[in-house]
């Protein structure tokens, strides 16, 4: 019983350490891949007598600012997680890069829908082609790698929209209230030029939301399945003695293993065990902390007496009365 206790522990401290690590690779990986598609165009547009104002004008540029952001802040929790054996971040972080996701999924749904049948260069045309297809894609395939522990919702879904809508704001006010004949822009994504602006706007605010919900439900089920492998060590029919037991040992194992600034409470875990067993959350937080404690305690007491060399002359004892009994 004691060995696979002691097995469920280190694997939930691996399972944090792992996570970590591949949160801080798709991150890794996001930040490259957004940094070469705006780095790809500015050369473009430099080459061509334009400035980065013309350059951010277009959605995809903003799109691939925000995903760059977002994996920028989250490697430092990621590295942290590493660290402290505990990957976590806020939840604003969250919807944010959730947002510049959904939003540089839609520019590539977007140019392979509406502009390819139309202008085939403007929408996978030489480095058109990594912006709008390959860097999208590598993008979303990061975003579900890191793991998060929220749900989001349809407001959630709703909310991270708002750089949709402002933008398209922004956008049908240059393009077609000022006009490009009187300083404003270009019509960039032939909004007015095929069917009336409005039902593109309807078809974009449409498509939009469709690619939120889709990109909601795949991180609610890995959610959900990162939920149940964490919670997969936990017997579930443990009583709630045992599951003291085990929260005690948890708590010590990790103060025992891990450097006194870097330990945590995984209220996560803590309220998913509560909400399993029906119990109270306090009282499991109550005896997780004191594991902590303890385990703090032990290893300070057994690096102290490392330091006065007592652990060495026992272990120099025990070893000369084995010695002994094998001559015997």
């Amino acid at each position: 019983m004691s060995t696979h206790r002691v097995k469920s522990r280190r694997y939930m401290i691996d399972l944090h350490k792992w996570r970590s690590a591949v949160a801080l690779v798709a991150c890794i990986v996001t930040l490259v891949l957004s940094i070469s598609a705006i780095t790809s165009n500015l050369i473009k547009y430099v080459d061509s007598g334009l400035g980065i104002r013309d350059l951010l004008q277009y959605f995809t540029i903003q799109s691939n600012l925000m995903t760059a952001l977002a994996s920028s802040f989250i490697i430092p929790y990621a590295i942290n997680g590493i660290r402290r054996k505990r990957f976590v971040y806020p939840k604003w972080l969250s919807m944010f890069h959730y947002s510049g996701t959904l939003c540089t999924t839609l520019t590539m749904v977007f140019a392979l829908l509406f502009i390819l049948p139309h202008d085939r260069d403007l929408a996978i045309g030489a480095h058109n082609f990594f912006l709008h297809v390959i860097c999208p894609i590598g993008i979303l395939i990061s975003f579900c790698m890191v793991e998060s522990s929220y749900k989001y919702t349809r407001r959630d879904n709703l909310i991270c929209l708002l750089p949709v809508l402002v933008y398209s704001v922004v956008y049908l006010t240059m393009v077609v209230i000022i006009g490009e004949e009187r300083g404003g822009w270009k019509d960039l994504y032939l909004l007015d030029e095929f069917i009336p602006w409005y039902i593109s706007l309807f078809l974009m605010y449409t498509l939009a939301y469709g690619i939120g919900y889709l990109i909601r439900k795949i991180s609610n089920q890995l959610t959900v399945k990162r939920q149940e492998e964490l919670l997969s060590s936990w017997r579930p029919d443990l009583e709630k003695v045992e599951l003291n037991v085990e929260l005690f040992g948890l708590g010590r194992y990790y103060g025992m293993t891990c450097a006194k600034n870097d330990v945590s409470i995984p209220f996560d875990l803590l309220e998913m065990l509560a909400d399993r067993y029906s119990l109270d959350p306090d009282d499991l937080v109550k005896v997780y902390v004191k594991g902590l404690v303890d385990g703090i305690r032990d290893r300070e007491t057994t690096e102290n007496m490392k330091a006065d060399g007592f652990l060495e002359k026992e272990d120099k004892f025990e070893k000369e009365e084995t010695e002994v009994r094998e001559e015997k």
